[in-house]
């Protein structure tokens, strides 16, 4: 089993990959990490503003975002 680094101010946990990525990411007991995906594609700046905006309205820190996949979908609008 891989070793965990704790990451409070996320309330979640993470096992150590290459640098600047996990090797995966567990939630904290009581909270829960959500999946979601934007319906089509947006340029990356408007993408992580709609990140921002989700989380403050969910009284949830920046901090609290602990992974993402950027996909290439061909046209952004």
């Amino acid at each position: 089993m891989s070793k965990t680094n704790q990451f409070a101010p996320g309330n979640y946990r993470y096992a150590p990959g290459v640098f600047q990525y996990s090797a995966g990411v567990a939630a904290d007991a009581g909270y829960r990490i959500e999946r979601a995906r934007f319906a089509c594609a947006v340029p990356l700046q408007e993408g992580f503003r709609r990140i921002a905006d989700h989380l403050k309205s969910l009284g949830r820190p920046l901090t609290a975002f602990c992974a993402c996949e950027l996909r290439f979908a061909g046209t952004v609008r």
